[in-house]
C-alpha cells in the first residue's frame, strides 16, 4: 500500500510510482517482513501481518490469547483472504524445494535483466532516450518500470537505466541536447529521401533551425546521419505529455472488450492500460476487472490534483445523475466504474444522434475533468466527442469542445 510504502522509502508520485520497481519493492518488501518478525517473533504471523496488516493480527491475539497462526485460523478471527495467504505461501515454498515431485523440473526461471544506470538531475523524454542509444520507447519502460509516464520525474534525482552497455553512447548522445530541452528535442536517423523540408514539415519546426542545431553547411543530408530535431516546447502532440489520475479506478471487463477498445474509451493510452495491469498484447481474455488511471490535463498545477482526482472519479461513476458535478464521490480506496458503451452502442448513439439531433453545444474544459467525464455528463460518447473535435486525444483546461446533443 502507498502509506506503508512511503515509510519503506518507496516514492509515489504523479512522475513515479516505486511500487512498480522489482528490485526496489522486493527490498522494501524483504525488510518490512524483518521488522514485522521482529515485532510478532513467528514468521507465520509476520505473513498475516503482512497482509492484513500488524494492526489486524495484534487484534486477534488479544481476542483469543493466542499468538499462534493456526489457533488463529481456526478460531476464524483473520480476514479470509489472509487465512488463504499464509497457505498459499507455503504451498508456493514447498513445490519450489520440490520441483521433480510436482512436475516442475521443465520450468525455467527467467534471469533479471541487465542494464546501465546513470543518475541524472533533469528531465528527459524516454523518446529522446531510446534514439540516443537505439532503443525503443518501450523497452526503456520494461527497465525503469517505476515511471507512471514517458518522461523522468521534473525535479530531483533519478537513476535512469539503459540497456547494457549503452551507458557512454547515451551521455554523448544527450550532451548534444541543451538540459533544459531534453523533454521536447529528439534526434532522428536520416532515411533514403529525407531532405530539409520533410523533417521540418514532419516535425513541425523550420528547415533553418535544423541547420543551425545540427551546424549544417551543406542541405544534403546523408543516409544514417543522426540529426537534433529543435523541437519548441509544447508542440508535442497532446497525448505524449499525458497525466494520470494518482486513485486506481476498476473496470469490469466485458465481452468483447480488448485493451485499446477500453483505453479509447477512457481516453488514456493502450501502453499504459497494459503496463498497469501486466499485459501483453491487446486480448483481455480471461480477466474479470483490470486497473486504470483516469488521465488528468496535463496543465493541471501538482496541487489541482487532489480535486481532479475527485472530479474525474466523480463523474465516471455518476454517468446517468442529471447533475454529474455535484454527485459524491464513493468513499472507498478505490472505484469500480461501469462499462462504457460497447462499439456497437457506440455506433448507434452516434448515428441516432445524426439523424435526430442539430442542436449543438459548446463546453469549456475544466481543470481535471476528462473526455470521459465530459461524454457523461451530456450522455455521449467519447468516439462522438472526438470525431466532432478533430480526433482531439488529451484535453486542456480552456479548451473549447463542440457537443451534439441528442433530444
Amino acid at each position: 500500500m502507498a502509506s506503508r510504502g512511503i515509510g519503506y522509502g518507496l516514492h509515489h508520485n504523479m512522475w513515479v510510482d516505486d511500487r512498480q520497481d522489482p528490485e526496489k519493492s522486493t527490498r522494501a518488501a524483504a525488510r518490512h517482513l524483518k521488522d514485522l518478525y521482529n515485532q510478532f517473533g513467528d514468521w507465520y504471523l509476520a505473513m498475516a501481518a503482512y497482509n492484513s496488516g500488524p494492526g489486524t493480527v495484534q487484534a486477534a491475539v488479544k481476542r483469543t490469547g493466542y499468538a499462534d497462526f493456526w489457533e488463529l485460523y481456526n478460531r476464524n478471527v483473520l480476514p479470509k483472504e489472509t487465512k488463504n495467504y499464509v497457505p498459499i505461501i507455503l504451498a508456493v515454498t514447498i513445490m519450489a524445494k520440490n520441483p521433480s515431485q510436482y512436475g516442475l523440473d521443465s520450468v525455467a526461471m527467467e534471469h533479471p535483466a541487465e542494464y546501465d544506470t546513470v543518475k541524472i538531475s533533469y528531465p528527459v523524454d524516454l523518446r529522446l532516450v531510446a534514439e540516443c542509444v537505439n532503443s525503443t520507447p518501450e523497452e526503456l519502460q520494461n527497465l525503469n518500470p517505476s515511471l507512471l509516464r514517458l518522461t523522468t520525474p521534473r525535479e530531483g534525482q533519478f537513476d535512469l537505466h539503459l540497456p547494457a552497455g549503452t551507458k557512454d553512447q547515451y551521455e554523448t548522445a544527450i550532451a548534444s541536447i541543451p538540459a533544459d530541452m531534453r523533454l521536447w528535442w529528439r534526434y532522428h536517423t536520416v532515411h533514403s529521401g529525407d531532405t530539409l523540408a520533410t523533417l521540418a514539415r514532419t516535425y513541425h519546426v523550420t528547415a533553418k533551425s535544423i541547420t543551425e542545431a545540427n551546424h549544417l553547411d551543406d542541405p544534403e543530408l546523408e543516409a544514417d546521419a543522426k540529426l537534433v530535431i529543435p523541437i519548441a516546447p509544447g508542440k508535442h502532440p497532446l497525448s505524449d505529455t499525458a497525466t494520470y489520475a494518482r486513485r486506481i479506478t476498476r473496470y469490469k471487463v466485458h465481452a468483447g472488450d480488448t485493451v485499446e477498445t477500453v483505453a479509447d474509451n477512457f481516453g488514456v493510452s493502450a501502453q499504459m492500460l497494459r503496463r498497469w495491469n501486466g499485459i501483453r498484447g491487446n486480448s483481455l481474455s480471461g480477466r474479470r476487472i483490470i486497473a486504470l488511471h483516469l488521465p488528468i490535463s496535463p496543465s493541471a498545477h501538482p496541487t489541482e490534483v487532489a480535486s481532479a482526482r475527485t472530479s474525474s472519479h466523480t463523474s465516471a461513476h455518476t454517468s446517468k445523475a442529471k447533475h454529474p458535478a455535484t454527485a459524491p464521490a464513493p468513499p472507498a480506496e478505490t472505484a469500480t466504474v461501469k462499462p462504457p458503451a460497447t462499439k456497437s452502442a457506440q455506433i448507434e448513439r452516434m448515428e441516432v444522434s445524426r439523424l435526430n439531433s442539430k442542436e449543438v453545444v459548446h463546453h469549456k474544459v475544466k481543470s481535471g475533468e476528462t473526455l470521459y467525464s465530459i461524454a457523461n455528463a451530456y450522455r455521449t460518447t467519447v468516439a462522438a466527442l472526438k470525431r466532432d473535435n478533430r480526433n482531439v486525444a488529451v484535453i486542456r483546461p480552456g479548451m473549447i469542445l463542440t457537443v451534439q446533443l441528442a433530444r
